[in-house]
């Protein structure tokens, strides 16, 4: 794991303290980027959603940290849920585990064919619910575990429902595929098929499989627990899709038949079967739904939390950057990023990178190291619920300046012979003027962001398209007995602000 890092040291030489603590900072921070290196290699899941009150303890650690959207979750890390709290991750693989509320969750194995050359996966439900969907395995060596304090299941490619109960009574609800199940402290295995469920009671084999009927879209959350009044089932406690906001929220859970159920004061519908369905108005941001189930006197209140984000997150940009130049090779990009949901959180990206994360609104500054020619810059604000707003920029770095190639009068010093005109002529010898044609050739050199105006003795002149130009300028003579020197000033300019500027050439008139 170490990196071997060798020394030369003449000898004879005395090695002073300086010499020692130079030695020791490389031989440490060696080892600590390999360390950093492996960790930032380790297979993880990804916190894909979640609701509510959701903490994350890391292995090694002893205190509890609150989970956030699209965090990653390592071997070894383990998970609580709170009331009407839920949380999803999404496997290597493409795999999802549902975490359901009042539950203890721990990662204690994820190893992938890419990172540790293993293909394995295990958990531990300590208690609570999950609903779990695994990819279908195709090979011997790949493993899919999940454990409970009292049962151990093995899955090859399912879909199910597993639950412990307070007294660690486990029980597995398969909806598609086989999965293996046995106790931890009796004997025996069975299989447990589609439509099937068994169940495992401490120190007790597992029970003979049986068949359930599925109905459409449940889970064992449909249960009404034994005693209960009231069981809430939601699938959902985030939304984004706008319709929300004017049909309402709706709402699906089960009570004992005849009793009355009420949500946020708003009636719903109770069928024979005790299932109750109805919608609930909502607004933008954290909505709590008041359930209360009335039968005989007794009464059962829940309380559902639920998320409503139908706003994607906006960002402003100090400055534009489309199609912009520059000649500067670091750029300060900065603006603002904001989201009008109440309670909304927003990650803010500049290539990939996180840059910052504020809470309704914030603002940014970065500094990006340009490349020479094209850059494309990829700003990113995605908000809790994955709401994402994506600004794609470009700026064009050039560093070069532009080439000045003049042709005529091509000697650096050139001079001019004019006679005098004739005696008649009333002109003043030293002030004659006489037109001057001046030829050359601009080129921008790559990488090129185009030739933006040329300049000869303060006269912008328009370029052809292959760079060549021609103006006309009046040069004069001096006064008799002095040489008469006219200084030609060339200023180029691209459109990256490269400015080329050449003062050496002289005609002189005679």
């Amino acid at each position: 794991m170490f990196n071997r890092l060798f020394f030369y040291v003449p000898r004879f030489r005395k090695i002073t303290g300086g010499t020692w603590l130079i030695v020791f900072s490389l031989l440490f921070f060696s080892v600590f980027n390999v360390r950093t290196g492996a960790a930032a290699q380790r297979s993880s899941a990804k916190i894909k959603f979640l609701v509510g009150n959701v903490k994350i303890m890391q292995k090694g650690k002893i205190h509890w940290k609150t989970a956030h959207f699209n965090d990653r979750v390592y071997q070894g890390d383990r998970i609580r849920t709170e009331l009407s709290s839920r949380v999803e991750l999404e496997m290597p693989d493409g795999s999802v585990i549902k975490i359901n509320e009042n539950s203890m969750f721990d990662v204690k194995e994820i190893k992938t064919p890419k990172n540790e050359h293993a293909d394995k996966m295990s958990f531990t439900l300590w208690v609570g619910s999950i609903f779990a969907k695994f990819q279908k395995i195709v090979e011997q060596r790949q493993s899919r575990v999940i454990e409970s304090p009292s049962a151990v299941v093995a899955v090859r490619g399912t879909q199910f429902d597993l639950s412990v109960d307070r007294d660690q009574t486990t029980t597995v609800r398969v909806y598609e595929g086989r999965v293996s199940f046995r106790s931890k402290q009796a004997p025996g295995e069975v299989f447990v098929s589609s439509n099937q469920e068994s169940k495992v009671e401490k120190g007790k084999p597992p029970q003979p499989p049986k068949p359930f009927k599925p109905r459409r879209g449940a889970s064992m959350g449909d249960r009404l627990p034994s005693g209960q009044l009231l069981k809430i089932n939601m699938s959902k406690f985030q939304f984004t899709d706008p319709v929300i906001l004017t049909s309402g929220l709706p709402i699906r859970g089960r009570t004992i038949p005849g009793a009355q159920v009420i949500a946020n004061g708003q009636p719903l519908n109770v069928g024979s079967s005790g299932v109750f369905t109805g919608r609930v108005p909502v607004v933008e941001g954290l909505n709590v739904i008041n359930v209360i189930a009335e039968l005989k006197g007794k009464k059962q209140k829940q309380t559902v939390r639920i998320f409503i984000n139908t706003q994607k997150p906006q960002i402003k940009l100090a400055r534009p950057l489309t199609n912009m130049y520059t000649n500067r090779r670091d750029y300060s990009l900065s603006g603002a990023v904001f989201d009008r949901t109440p309670g909304d959180r927003v990650k803010l990206y500049i290539n990939d990178e996180l840059v910052t994360e504020v809470m309704g609104q914030g603002s940014f500054n970065r500094t990006i190291i340009l490349n020479e020619g094209k850059n494309t810059i990829r700003v990113v604000a995605e908000d809790l619920s994955g709401n994402r707003t994506v600004h794609v920029e470009q700026i064009f770095l050039d560093t070069v300046k532009p080439i000045l190639t003049v042709t005529e009068p091509a000697q650096t010093v050139y001079v001019r012979f004019e006679p005098p005109r004739p005696p008649n002529e009333h002109t003043q010898f030293a002030k004659e003027r006489f037109r001057q044609v001046i030829r050359g050739i601009v080129i921008d050199p790559q990488p090129s962001s185009g030739i933006k105006r040329v300049l000869v003795n303060g006269q912008e002149i328009k370029p052809n398209n292959d760079g060549s130009f021609e103006a006309t300028i009046f040069v004069k003579r001096a006064a008799a007995g002095r040489r008469g020197e006219n200084r030609l000033s060339f200023i180029v300019e691209d459109m990256a602000g490269n400015i080329l500027r050449d003062n050496s050439r002289v005609i002189i008139i005679q």
